[in-house]
């Protein structure tokens, strides 16, 4: 197939507010159930499994040879208060989904024909409706809910009630389950309404995992990518996309693992380099000890690719909560501090060795330093970098001058 996409456009532009609307409405619907399904990932035990669209919309198999078939069911309507709107008395979602799943239990074709066989059947499975409606009290369905005797009449008097043809066909649907089955079947219907923010219940869902707070956005969005990436692969091969608490622990652990002893990554993706690489602080400083000579351009450059990797990747960690500023001052004091104690040493050794030969020893030992951040040691690329930032702002120099000549 062929697909023009500016044909495309003129299409989508010809139609209704309604009709982009409900297309609208079913992405939301459908980011909405995979979203559950990544939650019910998330809260796994062992020996379970999590299945999407295979059973129901999302279903979980149980340790104990129990399962959960869920139906999500996501509107995006308001109520008066500005929520999303009520489950009423004549839900079209509620009804249809019963139906559905009065017809799964009294399916002949998976041999539950016989009453006893949909005894069994209902004994191990709890049929759950999740939704983002809000509850009303005035849903008659949840005081039969809560006591299911006598289940068959009353719902033959919510069929009485509406008009609705399609309601009442999902109601008779439910009403042809025998007075016993349909009891057992209500008595494991279980309605969960409210379930709104699904994406933060999967970021707590890690957060339970132990995993540091500062680590849960960056690890939901690789687990989000992994997962969606593996369901299209699963797909486009025609499997079925069910994943077990075992497949969840031996592909996805490693991400558990960066998580949770999550090294710094360093920004090695620089900022264009200053046009003039010799006007730089810290270059001034090398070029007049004798370390490099002003048409050095391409030592000028990597030092300088050195000094902003420091620069850009403290800003990112910072900005991004990965370390905090106390944290950053605290890793360019410690630089300074090995930096004073030898620049101490050499000052010792003034009268005794030229001021230029003692700033090139004291260079030397300094990029010889393997500098730690947070327990994490640093290349020493990194290391060189951050006493050419310290030499830039400028915090420190290699002559015993460097104040008065470049502070």
């Amino acid at each position: 197939m062929v697909i023009d996409n500016n044909v495309g456009r003129i299409l989508e532009n010809q139609k209704t507010h309604a009709e982009r609307t409900a297309a609208a409405d079913i992405a939301v619907a459908f980011d909405y159930q995979y979203y559950y399904f990544l939650f019910r990932v998330l809260k796994l035990g062992l020996n379970e499994s999590v299945g999407l669209e295979v059973k129901d919309d999302v279903h979980t198999d149980l340790d104990n040879d129990r399962q959960i078939l869920i139906q999500l069911k996501h509107t995006t309507q308001k109520n008066a208060g500005g929520f999303a709107k009520n489950l009423t008395n004549f839900d079209s979602d509620l009804w249809k989904t019963l139906s559905n799943w009065s017809k799964v239990i009294a399916d002949k074709n998976a041999g539950r024909q016989a009453e006893k066989d949909q005894l069994a059947f209902i004994s191990k499975t709890e049929f759950m409706l999740v939704s983002n409606k809000s509850h009303t009290a005035s849903c008659e369905f949840f005081s039969i809910l809560e006591t299911p005797k006598n289940a068959k009449s009353k719902f033959a008097t919510l069929k009485s009630n509406t008009q609705d043809k399609t309601i009442q066909e999902y109601i008779e649907n439910i009403l042809s389950l025998s007075e016993a089955v349909l009891e057992a079947y209500i008595h494991n219907v279980v309605i969960e309404l409210g379930v709104d923010e699904i994406i933060k219940r999967c970021k707590d869902a890690i957060i339970e995992k132990q995993v540091p707070d500062k680590a849960v956005d960056q690890l939901f969005c690789d687990l989000d990518s992994r997962i969606k990436q593996d369901n299209f692969i699963a797909i486009h091969a025609g499997e079925k996309i069910v994943i077990s608490f075992e497949d969840f622990r031996r592909r996805y652990r490693k991400y558990f693992e960066i998580a949770r002893n999550p090294e710094l990554k360093v920004a090695r993706n620089y900022e264009p380099l200053p046009l003039a690489l010799n006007e730089q602080t810290f270059i001034k400083q090398l070029i007049d000890i004798g370390e490099i000579q002003e048409e050095h351009d391409e030592l000028m450059a990597e030092y300088t690719r050195y000094m902003l990797m420091v620069k850009i990747s403290l800003e990112s960690w910072h900005q991004k909560g990965e370390l905090t500023s106390e944290e950053i001052v605290n890793f360019n004091n410690e630089a300074k501090i090995r930096w004073k104690n030898k620049f101490r040493a050499k000052s010792r050794q003034i009268n005794h060795k030229m001021p230029n030969e003692l700033a090139l020893e004291l260079l030397d030992e300094m990029r010889a330093e393997k500098l730690n951040i947070n327990s994490q040691q640093m290349e020493t690329d990194f290391s060189n970098g951050e006493y050419y930032y310290l030499s830039d702002k400028p915090e420190i120099g290699w002559q015993q001058d460097w104040e008065r000549k470049y502070k």
